[in-house]
């Protein structure tokens, strides 16, 4: 009885110690995730979309309501000039994710790369002082059909600016925001620590000049993803509980 419950404090310790170093999510490998993407390609190039967008079975919008809209201000990379964003930094969503569009012109956009990815959406800005384009520059919000535990993504036109990605419960409750700060073009993958499936949406916003941000590939799983270094916690335990076994003997 002493070697079970001493084995099986070994184990619950490297248990505790998984859950103690890890945070909300894990960044995982884009290729781990099991599912389709969703990769926008019904859409018209230089489509703008003024209401929300269904696409893959996810809802599209530019913030949650709760969220207040509101505009930051970025000095361009090697220019004088600013460069408007559209900042939800203020307010939270309420229960039920509920989507919003953005303003008339100022919603959502849609941009065919003429490549084998295709066709990616972006939020359309606010207004550059300048009168250049801010397509790309605007928040982007989604919305699952059901709760899961893991995304994946493609940034693309990223240029290694200030990128936040922020996920929420369908409570309408912060799970984590995720600093995707320095990102360029790349996919990218983030899975819920013990396999929760609670994920329910996400909003992106960003301070990343130039073009803007892109969002391709979409792919939404509840299947188990193995997490790094996770195995790499649970040595000590195994090592224990066989050091235990010899003693017995």
């Amino acid at each position: 009885m002493h070697f079970t419950t001493t084995a099986l404090s070994a184990l619950l310790l490297a248990l505790g110690v998984s859950a103690a170093q890890a945070g909300a999510t894990t960044e995982v490998s884009y290729a781990t995730l099991v599912g389709a993407p969703i990769t926008f390609s019904e859409l018209a190039d230089g489509a703008v979309i003024d209401g929300l967008l269904t696409s893959g079975g996810v809802q599209f919008g530019e913030r949650f309501d709760g969220q207040e809209l509101a505009v930051a201000k970025a000095p361009r990379p090697g220019a004088i000039a600013q460069d408007w964003f559209d900042d939800l930094s203020f307010g939270a969503p309420l229960a039920g994710l509920t989507l919003l569009p953005g303003a008339i012109g100022a919603n959502l956009g849609v941009y065919h790369y003429g490549d084998a990815d295709g066709a990616a959406i972006f939020g359309i800005g606010p207004q550059n002082s300048d009168g250049s384009d801010p397509s790309g520059f605007g928040a982007l919000s989604a919305r699952f059909a059901s709760p899961v535990s893991a995304l994946g993504f493609q940034l693309r036109d990223a240029d290694g600016g200030a990128i936040t990605l922020q996920l929420y419960r369908a409570d309408g409750s912060l799970i984590e925001t995720v600093d995707l700060s320095g990102r360029t073009d790349g996919r990218y993958a983030f899975a819920r620590n013990g396999g929760v499936a609670d994920i329910a949406g996400f909003s992106l916003t960003h301070r990343d000049s130039y073009y803007g941000v892109s969002l391709d590939n979409l792919l939404l799983t509840t299947a188990a993803v193995p997490e790094p270094g996770a195995a790499l916690l649970f040595i000590p335990g195994l090592l224990t509980l066989a050091a235990l076994r010899r003693r017995a003997r």
